[in-house]
């Protein structure tokens, strides 16, 4: 030894010696890369660990021997030395030890920073954490980065490290050191060499996901986090090694992603530029889909990791076994062992599973071989019996639910039994005796060696007992009795049951080591499983928590056979807690191994619509998507299957068919939801509460029509398919809305592309037609053919018998002739003209059978009305043209009637006439219009002459001379125009004259006539003859003397005309006739359709836009905040005190630029658009969005709905009148929008339970009796005008009242409702703030924050607005409250009486007032508002659509004031806002509000008084006033001037407060009126005037009384409470003794809504108690006695002391979680408690009254960490580990809270760290959580900010409702509770110290109430009159008013509550606590 120490310090200084010579010498080459590998050699000689290690396993493993090792060495280019015998030695350890003492790790950095040669050292697992300690790879990584860019060797050698030899052979190796492949990645972006890039991120990417081993290290080295953070280096990445990396990414997030590393990963991807991409987005897209698609059979994601050979779970003892068997159930998972497999012989080792056994030895146990077969075993007294399943290995990486079940046998002799299932199936049952269970079981564990056993002497071993085949049960498996090898290797083995001697169980089966696998989690039932248990168990799946929580009936008995249940989530290192409630907690040797799925910790970072931003970045790529290789077609961990190769067989299978689609980075992304969705219920709603599948719509409509192809169809067809698996109608319907049937998105690609899609249609649509036939029926199609396919849709020949068809669908012919009738085709005229002439054509010939003169007078009376018409009309053609057409068509009809065989004698008649017609018709017009003699009419006449001539015998001489002549006549022109006429009539020429030659004697008179018989010159010598006179003489002398005139056929048109005109004025008149029928038949109800169908039409496009625009704003609102400033606008909600406080973020900001512009002459004077488009939005939120959190399912399970009654209304609303139906049930009041234009396609429709109303008041709307106001239990309230007759408003009010009697006064007047409230006594007596009771008698006055004109009204108090500081003590800071504000200037009075006085109206009908204008109207209003929207919209509507001039506008208080003094004109009275809402007073939207002309001041926020230091400063100091002593006492008179008996009357006119006329109700009747234009004016009017409240006292009112008076009069009672926050200067504190051994309360509260009071009923009250054991206690609690010192009464459960009877909370916490008050929850009934902090996750509910468990929620992804209910007791907002924060709503059934709904109404996110603590405010809509980092604390101001605020130091910070950061105070102890009161602020500290605090200034109010233990709870009693303090020791503290002992306890004899008790048996809680600091 000592020489291998000397060795290795020479070795060292060699070493050393070397390298200084090397650095210091101009020789670089002394040292190279062989002496580099020379040195990492010896290195590795003494880093190897005391096992098999690195060198021998991985060298002889794979080379066999030294000699080989030696040979292997010299082919790494290490020569070998003699000397390596060391590596042999079997003292490896000492020299490890030597190696570490000398410091040979700082040596070897040393030597690595004074030299250039780069060198890496190889670390083992033995020496690893001393390296770390010691040097750390950060470290070694900076060395090595400092020695510039490194070699491909270098890098090699750090992937050797990693795998501790040769990183080709990891497939054999595994990964061994984790840490140089995070140092590689962090490398990555400092190497230049792209190649070394791509060459490492390739071996990475393999080393890394070789198998499921070597991905569960990488995650659980957080190599994700840093794979992120290297691809934050985009710039310097390569391409190719930025894909390998995230494609690594995507394997390792399979195995585990959770939400901090998907966060990060979702933050790599914002783009640079606001419309750009980022350049991952593609290849990460890719890795969310592969991580998304679960590889493999379910796994389970935590488990205790039980590699090393002493893990294991140990079991307490158990000293009795409950039961009458045993079962065992388990998840395993095991892993080849990296080794190859040898015999295992007796030498071997069994992998225990578990064992059980008594101190004698006995019991039983189960374990695997090392071939992987599990064998059950039980040990008694004398013998060990085996029971083995054969044919199933379980070393395949793949996780297994194994159980086994021992039954003994039945009689006393009966066969005991075992049953083995896996996976739920029985394997093998066999007979295995059972051991006797009488003593206890002392060495228990589960996956642990335990205790080995020693072998004993030879002579104590007994024989053996004869080893005979035994026959399986029957109901084993068939040919495991099949012979084969018993022992070490994989084999079918002879006999499954076997039995040795007790104690040779190591020499038989190998010495006992741990399971060295996964476990998940374990359950032993102490009696026997059944099959469908077991079943059952095994579906529940290896991540169920509560595997008996499911509605089957196999396992509602389980919980009850249950011995111990231990999970890995309920593991805290090193306690298992057990499930059970035998609470045998174990002890883990070992660890757990979290794992989280992706499809969890998405809802931890935002929900699905994280996801969206993905494709928005995919539209901005368009065309310059990247295509996906071939080779990245399948995940890459599946290319070289490794483990369970069938499975992935059936992966590749699965894969490979969506890798098609994939090659579309657009069906990427929808299979990836697919994925997301799948199995996942939480996934699911999410998508449909965020409107996911509307947002994925809209973006798919984005996106470039390049990428819209087949493949994301198909991946469509794929998601609503999985869906439709899924059963989630809900989400289907969404899905069908708007992806399948939303055509926008379908109608931008190719055309197979969109008849894919209609197709896809048609499919679904046949198999469900009654389905979609409501929603997607032909009017939907109709619809969408107008939208998107009109201009086609009469242009594809199969179209028009499409359309036919659907003209059967009834209603369906208007709307298509409606389609059509948009439709313009020029190309139709001649179709339509041919059309029409063939019509006439056969009206004339066809129509008309005869052939006399009349029938043809008949025929030409169509052309004299075509003649008619062209004279009087331009046609589409000449009016001769079309006659032209008739008659040719009419000579070819002609033709085929005499052609025909059964042609008649009329047919010959008719063609006759027919000849003079057209002759006539042509020598007429063809003497006008030359153009009718065309060639085809002179061909075509011609040719039928011809054909006439031929047929017709000619006997008539006059006949024949009038064809001649005619003939003749026509040659001559011809012959002498030359024309070609000439041509078309010689046929006939010769024709005719061969047939007259004889008859008219031509061959007398002309004898040189050329022959007509075959002449071939007849053509050329007639031409010549027509010249000569012997023809010229023959036809003047014989034929023209024998022609008729055309008298005959002029005297024919002319009884056409006249016929004609005879008929057409017969025609007009019955054309009036018909006309008017027409009219009133068709033309007005198409008309009328056709405008509805209009409306409808443009009603749904207007709807589909908005529904678009709504989705894309909600898109835009939910993401990134953007670079762009924010806007507001004020909230409709309000709190208990009526104050709206909360803006809104303002999505449709308008700035106004264009109302300035106009104000200041600078823009164009247009039409504006003064609609409310800007703020429609405000109508829905804060009402549309609660609408459905009212539903109550135990309610409508349990009683149907009837309709009581339903009547049309309007919803008033600040900035809109919406028309509307309200229908009440026996359940609900339901308001239905009646807008055409609904707003944002949605409407405005509610849903009101009738519990959820408290107060409903009769209203006024334009001084008519005829509305509704309706307040809400969560401060929300609606206006409902009914415009019928009053006695419908009277009716829907009595109606409601007998619904819900027993919450809602039934008085109808004000002046009755103010009366019967009691609100004045209260106001008197101090009771209430001048606030509240100024709010309330506005409210019962009818004011109303939803009508203007009908607005709250609040009065100037102070007239001091100038001073530096204000003295409310001096009461002339003080307005003259006795007088109306514009006769407080003493030189207003005057005035205003003289004109009173000297009015008169001419005509009779105003009376007389004193001012014009009013104290309160909608003017006003938008006045003091103008800086805050919607009321900056509707100021610039009201001046016509500019901002009014700067001097004008509201811009400073002194000014304001000074402006009432100066003018009595002006008597506007304050707004309640000028009493809590500083932002009134900020200009914070930047509105250009101009600047004053005197001046040129530029008019921004408001000027304040010199006495406010800012907004808050002065709604602060205001509010103060308005409750100071000087107001308190002359408030009454204001109150008699507004609302009393000075309001109207003699007392007014004495008063000078009468207004004018009109402001006054019953002054006007408007349903007097019926002339609409009159009544508007009107209406105008009285909204522009401003109305006068109702009047609620005709006497004078009371005056408060004072401070002093109201403490005299509480002194005399004794039932009133003392306020404590009055007299905190005589606080007294109590303690009481809760629980005798000192456990800690936790919680402790008096719920501020019991049913039972002492007032009302004379009984106690209950106080709530919880103590850090989980113990519930229910107290008496009696605040109100003054006959006791204390003031209170204590009344202590007993049940919480007593074992037997004690209440306690089921489940366990989760373990090392600390128990604080914040995980629990009282409903405000004391009904019911809320718990979190459980071990799985949940929210439990339990009954107070009955201690048992009502209710269990899990959807949380991590302990829950905080609770908190809100003010109305409806909603319950929970904070987790999860980072995320859900709201719930508490189900009342009754009026009584039962539960919680089964989901969360909101899931809210932001947090990256564990939540700490919760608020929620239901009436303002609003959430506020924190979340702990390091010394940061993050307030969330959700959904008002959408942004956190960080917070930081141990300080108390105050901030407004609308995130304004006010001011802070620095702490000096750490808070451990607090409690918001009133104006005060109770906190506790650890110190032990009880601090109260003024809320507005954080001052302390008292000094601090030293407690001396540290403060685990604090809560303030409901009447303000204790705190509850709960100490660490077990003490209640109760801190109140006391008064000084006087009376002794037996004066308090008296009975108490009607009961038997006496007070002196009853704590009383007497004992003084000492709060004195001991300092």
């Amino acid at each position: 030894m000592h020489a291998v120490y000397t060795y290795l310090l020479i070795l060292t200084k060699l070493i050393s010696l070397c390298f200084i010579h090397w650095s210091g010498k101009t020789n670089r080459v002394l040292i190279g890369t062989g002496s580099c590998r020379f040195l990492l050699f010896i290195l590795l000689s003494f880093f190897v660990s005391m096992s098999m290690t690195l060198v021998e396993n991985s060298f002889r493993c794979k080379h066999g021997s030294s000699y080989q090792t030696s040979l292997w060495l010299t082919e790494v280019g290490v020569k070998p030395l003699p000397q390596f015998t060391m590596l042999d030695c079997t003292d490896r350890p000492v020299l490890q030890a030597i190696f570490l003492n000398s410091n040979c790790f700082e040596h070897l950095i040393r030597l690595l920073q004074n030299c250039k040669v780069t060198l890496p050292c190889v670390i083992t697992n033995e020496v690893e954490e001393v390296f770390k300690e010691r040097i750390g790879y950060a470290h070694i990584y900076e060395v090595l980065k400092s020695l510039g860019q490194p070699s491909r060797e270098l890098l090699e050698e750090l992937m050797n490290m990693a795998v501790e030899g040769d990183h080709m052979a990891v497939g054999i190796l595994g990964i061994s050191n984790v840490q140089p492949l995070l140092l590689l990645i962090q490398w990555l972006p400092e190497l230049e060499s792209h190649e070394l890039q791509i060459f490492i991120s390739n071996w990475l990417r393999r080393i890394c996901c070789i198998d499921r081993q070597s991905r569960a290290t990488c995650v659980n080295a957080n190599m994700v986090i840093r794979i992120i953070e290297t691809l934050n280096s985009h710039s310097v990445l390569h391409c190719t090694c930025a894909e390998n990396l995230i494609a690594l990414l995507g394997s390792l997030g399979s195995q585990s992603m959770g939400s901090e590393e998907l966060l990060q990963l979702v933050r790599l991807l914002r783009p640079e530029e606001p419309r750009g991409a980022h350049p991952y987005v593609v290849p990460v897209m890719r890795a969310l889909l592969a991580m998304a698609r679960k590889q493999g059979l379910a796994s389970a994601l935590q488990y205790f990791n039980l590699h090393h050979s002493m893990a294991g779970i140990a079991l307490p003892a158990i000293h009795r076994w409950p039961g009458s068997a045993f079962s065992f159930n388990a998840w395993l998972c095991l892993d080849q062992d990296r080794v190859e497999p040898g015999t295992m012989g007796k030498s071997g080792k069994r992998k225990q599973l578990y064992s059980f056994f008594t101190g004698s030895g006995m019991g039983f146990e189960a374990f695997i071989t090392c071939s992987g077969v599990l064998v059950v075993a039980v040990c008694t007294k004398r013998e060990y019996a085996t029971v083995m399943l054969p044919d199933h290995c379980f070393f395949d990486s793949l996780w297994h639910n194994i159980t086994i079940v021992h039954v003994p046998g039945k009689r006393p002799f009966g066969q005991s039994l075992v049953y083995i299932y896996v996976n739920g199936q029985q394997k093998i049952s066999a007979p295995l005796r059972f051991p006797a269970m009488n003593e206890s079981f002392t060495s228990c564990c589960i996956g642990s060696a335990g205790q080995r056993t020693t072998t004993p002497p030879p002579s104590q071993i007994p024989d053996p007992p004869f080893s005979s085949p035994v026959m399986p049960h029957r109901t084993s498996l068939g040919g495991i009795l099949a012979p084969g090898a018993w022992g070490g290797v994989l084999g079918k083995p002879e006999f499954i049951t076997k039995m040795i001697s007790a104690g040779t169980q190591d020499s038989e089966w190998g010495c006992p080591t741990s399971l060295e696998g996964q476990l998940g989690s374990v359950i032993i039932f102490h009696e026997a499983l059944q099959p469908s248990q077991v079943k059952a168990l095994y579906l529940a799946g290896p991540n169920c928590l509560t595997p008996w929580k499911s509605q089957e009936a196999e396992v509602a008995d389980l919980p009850s056979k249950v011995l111990l249940h231990y999970t890995p989530k309920a593991c805290r290192n090193p306690i298992c807690l057990d499930l059970s409630a035998n609470l045998l907690h174990g002890r883990l040797t070992g660890n757990k191994v979290v794992n989280w799925d992706i499809k969890d910790m998405i809802n931890c970072i935002g929900g699905m619509n994280v996801l969206f931003p993905l494709l928005e970045q995919i539209s901005f790529l368009g065309a310059q998507m990247p295509e996906k290789s071939e080779g990245e077609a399948l995940p890459p961990e599946l290319v070289t299957p490794v483990e369970g190769d069938w499975v992935v067989l059936l992966l590749l299978l699965f894969c490979s068919a969506e890798a098609r689609l994939e090659k579309n980075i657009v069906a990427t992304f929808i299979l990836m939801i697919k994925h997301f969705i799948q199995g996942h219920q939480v996934n699911q709603e999410n998508l449909i509460h965020s409107h996911g599948v509307a947002t994925l719509g809209a973006l798919l409509q984005k996106v470039p029509s390049i990428l819209m192809d087949v493949n994301v169809l198909m991946a469509v067809q794929l998601l609503i398919e999985q869906v439709s698996v899924e059963k989630n109608m809900q989400l289907l319907q969404q899905m069908y809305h708007h992806l399948l049937f939303d055509f926008s998105i379908w109608n931008s690609g190719d055309f197979p592309f969109r008849i894919g899609h209609i197709q896809y249609l048609s499919t679904i649509i046949k198999d469900s037609r009654r389905l979609f036939r409501k929603k997607y029926g032909v009017q939907f199609l109709l619809d969408t053919l107008r939208i998107y396919y009109g201009y086609d849709l009469l242009h594809s020949s199969p179209t028009p018998d499409q359309l036919f068809l659907l003209l059967f669908e009834p209603g369906n012919a208007d709307i298509l002739y409606a389609l059509l009738l948009h439709q313009r085709y020029s190309d139709s005229d001649n179709e339509l003209i041919q059309l029409l002439t063939d019509i006439l054509l056969c009206i004339m010939w066809k129509g008309i059978e005869k052939s006399d003169d009349d029938a043809w007078i008949e025929r030409g009376q169509v052309f004299s009305a075509l003649t008619k018409l062209g004279m009087s009309n331009e046609l589409l053609r000449p009016s001769d043209e079309i006659k032209l057409n008739l008659l040719e068509k009419m000579l070819e009809w002609s033709v085929t009637d005499n052609r025909d065989s059964k042609a008649l004698p009329t047919h010959a008649e008719n063609a006759f006439k027919l000849l003079l017609i057209v002759q006539g018709f042509l020598q007429a017009e063809g003497l006008i219009n030359s153009n009718l003699w065309t060639e085809k009419v002179c061909a075509m006449a011609a040719a039928k002459l011809n054909t006439l001539l031929q047929t017709k015998v000619i006997e008539s001489q006059p006949e024949a001379c009038y064809l001649l002549g005619k003939l003749e006549g026509i040659l001559s022109r011809s012959i002498e125009e030359k024309t070609e006429t000439y041509s078309f009539l010689i046929p006939l020429v010769r024709t005719l004259v061969s047939k007259v030659y004889e008859l008219l004697f031509m061959n007398l008179h002309l004898p040189s006539l050329p022959p007509t018989n075959g002449s071939p010159s007849f053509f050329e010598d007639f031409q010549e003859y027509c010249r000569s006179d012997e023809w010229q003489v023959y036809i003047d002398k014989y034929v023209s003397r024998k022609l008729h005139d055309n008298e005959q056929m002029a005297l024919y048109w002319k009884d056409c005309y006249e016929a004609f005109m005879v008929n057409m004025h017969k025609r007009d008149r019955e054309r009036g006739e018909s006309k008017l029928k027409f009219q009133e038949h068709f033309v007005e109800p198409f008309s009328r359709k056709a405008r509805q169908e209009n409306l409808r039409y443009n009603s749904m496009l207007k709807q589909l836009s908005s529904q678009h625009t709504a989705t894309l704003r909600q898109w835009r609102a939910t993401g990134l905040p953007k670079l762009r400033p924010v806007h507001w606008k004020l909230s409709n909600v309000e709190n208990f005190s009526r104050m709206r406080l909360k803006l809104v973020q303002n999505y449709n900001f308008n700035s106004h630029q264009d109302a300035s512009d106009l104000r200041d002459n600078l823009g164009k004077v247009l039409l504006l658009d003064l609609s409310l488009s800007p703020l429609r939005q405000e109508k829905s939120q804060g009402k549309e969005g609660r609408a459905d959190v009212y539903e109550n399912p135990l309610d409508e399970e349990s009683q149907k709905e009837k309709l009581i009654l339903s009547e049309d209304c309007e919803l008033i609303t600040v900035i809109d009148v919406i028309p509307g139906r309200l229908e009440v049930t026996t359940q609900h009041i339901y308001f239905f929008d009646g807008s055409i234009e609904k707003e944002e396609g949605v409407g405005f429709d509610f849903k009101w339970h009738l519990s959820q109303i408290r107060e409903i008041h009769l209203r006024r709307y334009n001084l008519r009796r005829s509305a509704l106001e309706i307040f809400l239990t969560d401060q929300t309230n609606y206006f409902l005008n009914f415009n019928k007759e009053v006695w419908v408003r009277n009716k829907v009010y009595s109606r409601i009242l007998s619904l819900r009697s027993p919450n809602i006064s039934g008085t109808r007047s004000p002046q009755e409702l103010f009366k019967a409230s009691g609100l004045m006594q209260k106001w008197v007596n101090r009771e209430i703030s001048n606030f509240d009771y100024l709010i309330q008698l506005n409210t019962m006055a009818g004011r109303t924050y939803n009508d203007l004109a009908q607005y709250p009204v609040f009065p100037w108090i102070l007239r001091d607005y100038t001073s530096e500081e204000l003295d409310l003590n001096n009461p002339a800071v003080f307005r003259d409250l006795s007088k109306p504000i514009g006769v407080v200037n003493e030189k207003n009075a005057k005035t205003v009486k003289e004109k009173y006085e000297n009015f008169e109206d001419p005509l009779g009908m105003i009376d007389k007032f004193h001012y014009g204008t009013h104290y309160s109207n909608a003017a006003g209003v938008m006045h003091y508002l103008i800086r805050v929207e919607p009321f900056t919209t509707l100021h610039i509507q009201l001046q016509s659509g500019r901002f009014d001039c700067a001097d004008r506008q509201f811009h400073s208080i002194p000014a304001t004031w000074q402006a009432l003094m100066d003018n009595p004109n002006d008597v506007k009275e304050l707004i309640p806002e000028f009493f809590y809402f500083p932002e009134f007073l900020e200009n914070q939207n930047g509105f250009n509000l101009g600047q004053l002309q005197m001046s040129k001041e530029v008019v921004n926020d408001v000027v304040l008084p010199k006495w406010a230091h800012s907004p808050e400063d002065f709604i602060y100091k205001h509010r103060k006033a308005l409750e100071s002593e000087y107001v308190s006492a002359h408030l009454h008179e204001w109150i008699d001037l507004i609302f009393g008996y000075k309001q109207r009357g003699p007392a007014a006119v004495e008063a000078l407060n009468v207004f004018y006329y009109c402001t006054y109700e019953g002054a006007v009747d408007l349903d007097a009126l019926t002339d609409e234009k009159e009544r508007k004016a009107l209406e105008g009017m009285i909204n522009n005037f401003g109305q006068t409240p109702c009047q609620l006292l005709k006497e004078p009112h009371p005056q408060r009384l004072s401070a002093e008076e109201v403490v005299q009069r509480l002194t005399k009672s004794d039932t009133s409470t003392l306020n404590l926050f009055q007299h905190l200067t005589e606080l007294k504190s109590f303690f009481i003794e809760v629980d005798v051994d000192g456990v800690p309360i936790v919680k402790a509260v008096v719920p501020r809504n019991q049913s039972r009071s002492f007032i009302s009923q004379g009984s106690p009250e209950i106080l709530v108690t919880t103590s850090l054991n989980c113990v519930i206690g229910t107290h008496g609690w009696l605040p109100y006695d003054k006959n006791i010192s204390n003031y209170f009464t204590f009344i202590k459960d007993t049940t919480v002391t007593n074992p037997k009877t004690q209440r306690s909370m089921s489940g366990p916490f989760a373990p090392g979680l600390e128990i604080t008050s914040k995980l629990f929850a009282v409903s405000h009934d004391a009904k019911l408690l809320f718990s979190g902090g459980h071990w799985d996750n949940s929210i439990r509910v339990t009954s107070l009254t009955k201690g048992k468990l009502m209710g269990q929620h899990i959807r949380h992804m991590d302990i829950v960490t905080c609770l908190a209910i809100d003010h109305c007791g409806i909603h319950l907002i929970s904070g987790s580990r999860d980072t995320t924060c859900m709201i719930w709503q508490i189900v009342h059934q009754g009026g009584v809270p039962v539960g919680l709904a089964p989901k969360p109404l909101q899931i809210l996110y932001g947090h990256t760290d564990e939540v700490s603590s919760v608020g929620i405010s239901t009436e303002l809509d609003m959430a506020v959580s924190g979340s702990r980092v390091s010394t940061f604390l993050l307030v969330f101001f959700l959904p008002l900010l959408n942004e956190t605020q960080t917070i930081s130091g141990n300080a108390l910070h105050l901030y407004s409702v609308n995130g304004k950061y006010l001011r802070s105070e620095t702490l000096k102890e750490e808070v451990s509770d607090l409690c918001v009161t009133g104006e005060y602020i109770v906190m506790g500290s650890l110190q032990g110290f009880l601090s109260i605090r003024d809320l507005y200034s954080l001052s302390l109010s008292i000094s601090p109430l030293a407690m001396r233990l540290p403060i685990h709870c604090i809560s303030v009693t409901k009447e303000y009159s204790h705190i509850l303090v709960g100490l660490e020791d077990g003490k209640l503290i109760i801190v109140g008013v006391g008064k000084p002992a006087e009376m002794r306890s037996g004066q308090l004899s008296r009975k108490l509550w009607g009961s038997s008790k006496r007070l002196s048996q009853i704590s009383a809680g007497e004992t003084e606590y000492n709060t004195q600091d001991s300092k």
